[in-house]
């Protein structure tokens, strides 16, 4: 009887869950926003009115997920944005290197969408 639960187990860990491409193309043009919020927030944070760690640690989480649904497709931006704001070290970075790292991300996502469209 034990056996039969550790082989329950074995098989639902295999299944996976994967975006279709329709479901892909609306995910990365919600990440595409994303990415921008996060340099507002980041430049307002550096302007005192706030912070951004919050959003920043949901996004990373959320953004890993995706990735997974998404095939892997998104590994790029999981690097990129894993380097801001890992230890959140985009506060010690000049606005000009945060801004070219989330738009190098935005880059990427949009081409995303134009290989889906």
């Amino acid at each position: 009887m034990e056996n039969k639960n550790i082989e329950d187990c074995e098989i639902q860990s295999k299944a996976t869950i994967r975006f279709s491409p329709s479901e892909e193309k609306e995910y990365y043009v919600g990440l595409r926003s994303q990415l921008i919020k996060i340099l507002y927030l980041i430049e307002d944070e550096k302007a005192g009115k706030g912070s951004a760690e919050l959003y920043i640690y949901g996004f990373m989480y959320e953004l890993k997920s995706a990735n997974v649904l998404c095939n892997n497709k998104l590994i790029k931006i999981c690097v990129k944005m894993h380097g801001l704001c890992h230890d959140f070290g985009y506060k010690n970075m000049a606005h000009e290197e945060i801004k070219r790292q989330i738009f190098e991300c935005r880059g990427i996502v949009d081409h995303l969408i134009k290989e889906l469209s």
